[in-house]
Parts: C-alpha cells; sequence; structure tokens
C-alpha cells in the first residue's frame, strides 16, 4: 500500500474566506430513503465483485487478513486469521453519514481502536448530511485523551447546474459554518461514484469524461483553495468506465491522493484492493458492515492505513 507526503497546501487556515454568508437553511436534509446515495455494499456487489477475476495469479500476503465479519476492537488489534498475531502498521477508521445512528457515543471509539473518522458534510450545492452539525461537533469536542483526528467529505454531484466551484463552496462554507477545519483535522475528501437516484443507477452516466475531469479537478482546487488543505479523492476502481472516465485518464487526478473503496471479499485475504493505476492510495475503505463491540449492531464503513502513528500523522498533514 502506497502513502503519500503531508497533504498540505501554502495556504493558512486564517486565509479562508466564505464566498458568500449562507446560514443553516441555506441547506435542506438529504433523504433517509436512499434514493440519493445508495448502499456501497449493493453497488459493489454489482460491479465490483464480478469484476475480480479469480483465474488471476495471486501474490497473497499470509501475515494480514481482514475477515469478512470484521469488527472493533479485536480485529483491529489482532489478525483473527492469522492465530491472533498482533497487527502493526495498521491504523483503522470509520465514516459515517446521517444513516449513522445520531446516539453514536464517540467517547468511546478511541478504546475501541477507531483511530480516526470521516463525516459526511454535503452533496452538489445544496444538500446537508443533517447529522454533520452533531457529529462534527461530538468528535471536535472530545478530550485530548480520548479525541481521534476527525475529517469532512462532500459527495460530488453530477447535475449540469452544479459547476464544481459552487459545490467546493458549498461544500467549504457549511464546514465553516460549523467550526471549520482546525490544524488537527484530516484534509477535506471528494466523494467521486456512482450518483444515484431513483430510477437511474449513476447519473454520471451521458456525461462525457472530459466534463466529469474537469468538474472533479474544479472543485478539488477550489477546496485546495479556500481551506489550505490538498483533498483526497473517495472513489472505487469500478466506477471507471467508458461510460464515465476510461482508466487510461486517472493520471489526470494524479496530484490528488486516493481513498479507494474495495470491498471484494477476496482482496480482503491478501490485503490488496483493486487501485488506480498511477494513482497514490493512503486509505482503502473494505466494508460497510464492520462492527464496534458495544456501541451498535449496525454496520460501520470502515477503512485501513498501512503506516505507523508518526506516519499517519505526517501523511494526512496532522499537527
Amino acid at each position: 500500500m502506497v502513502i503519500v507526503s503531508a497533504l498540505t497546501a501554502n495556504a493558512p487556515l486564517s486565509s479562508i474566506h466564505a464566498e458568500e454568508t449562507r446560514t443553516e437553511s441555506s441547506w435542506t436534509d438529504l433523504p433517509d430513503d436512499k434514493s440519493e446515495d445508495a448502499s456501497r455494499a449493493a453497488l459493489f456487489a454489482e460491479y465490483e465483485i464480478p469484476a475480480y477475476n479469480p483465474n488471476a495469479p495471486e501474490n497473497k500476503n499470509e501475515t494480514l487478513a481482514i475477515p469478512t465479519d470484521f469488527a472493533f476492537p479485536r480485529d483491529a488489534r489482532f489478525d483473527r486469521l492469522n492465530h491472533d498475531k498482533p497487527r502493526v502498521n495498521s491504523i483503522f477508521g470509520i465514516d459515517i453519514s446521517h444513516y449513522t445512528s445520531p446516539n453514536l457515543d464517540m467517547t468511546l471509539l478511541k478504546q475501541k481502536n477507531v483511530k480516526y473518522i470521516y463525516i459526511k458534510a454535503t452533496q452538489g450545492v445544496s444538500s446537508k448530511d443533517k447529522l454533520f452539525k452533531k457529529f462534527w461537533a461530538d468528535a471536535g469536542n472530545l478530550p485530548a485523551s480520548i479525541a481521534i483526528p476527525r475529517g469532512a467529505y462532500h459527495f460530488l454531484s453530477s447535475a449540469s447546474d452544479a459547476s464544481g466551484k459552487a459545490q467546493a463552496n458549498a461544500f467549504v462554507d457549511y464546514v465553516n459554518l460549523h467550526g471549520g477545519l482546525k490544524a488537527g483535522d484530516l484534509p477535506p475528501v471528494v466523494d467521486l461514484e456512482w450518483d444515484v437516484s431513483k430510477g437511474n443507477p449513476d447519473r454520471w452516466v451521458g456525461h462525457s469524461a472530459d466534463e466529469i475531469i474537469a468538474k472533479t479537478l474544479e472543485c478539488l482546487k477550489q477546496i485546495e483553495a479556500r481551506t489550505g488543505r490538498r483533498p483526497i479523492i473517495y472513489t472505487a476502481k469500478s466506477w471507471f468506465s467508458s461510460k464515465t472516465v476510461p482508466l487510461s485518464r486517472v493520471g489526470e487526478f494524479k496530484s490528488y491522493p486516493i481513498w479507494i473503496a474495495d470491498y471484494n471479499p477476496k482482496r480482503k485475504f491478501d490485503e490488496t484492493p483493486a487501485v488506480l493505476p498511477g494513482s497514490t492510495n493512503v486509505i482503502w475503505q473494505f466494508t460497510d458492515r464492520a462492527k464496534i463491540q458495544g456501541i451498535s449492531p449496525a454496520g460501520f464503513d470502515s477503512s485501513i492505513y498501512y503506516g505507523s502513528d508518526a506516519k499517519f500523522r505526517e501523511t494526512f498533514g496532522l499537527k
């Protein structure tokens, strides 16, 4: 797994200025019926897992394995599939949204070996995650002894009337409305994947690759300009195709690190997710069904960073 140097830019956080004054009522809540953001597990079951070639040669790493029924804290500490060997250089985190219970007790996360958390903030130019305000404050107000790094992410909309710059401004404005990014926060993330609606499995289809790339880069550059932090792209290799962006053009995103999503159970055995060619991968989201013992029976999106705590902080530019 490849890591990247600190995800920082030259602009100080104090240089950030909102381009317009917006209040909470400027955004509308995302619906809870999955009509705007479908289950990733369902998407990957349709697109990613069938794309796996069982006849391809595999180089299995016999010292690491992620069980399909991953559970914190045990599986974040020990390799259950390898005689409970203690895991090293394996830092696990979760990402949450309005689908997560609002009763999530963040004071317990660190002791459960959850080392970082990403929180959905916005989608498009006018949609917000109704629990961002609460979750962002809960994570930011943790005492130093139990604090974990927090980060915010934006879901990029394919809508033709939602430019990349406008979406970036909506995201930054909303995060700033709730205190903004602090020096100890993770870099912002732009989520580029299937843009689902009722009756349409991906609204990106029908837009040209040139248009998609231009919108994505415009969003990334504007977020970087306003926050002073280099954003990460969250995506999945199986989303890239002749209908969206061909893999041959992934290099146009080379300035931005990748948070890769791959739920294929076979790749969990040797811990080698399907990454984008020529990209710099920093974290791997391997499930949306991780359990956290004693917190909630519901599943969580969970990801892994390979490296030491010191390298993690360096990679993500944490102060």
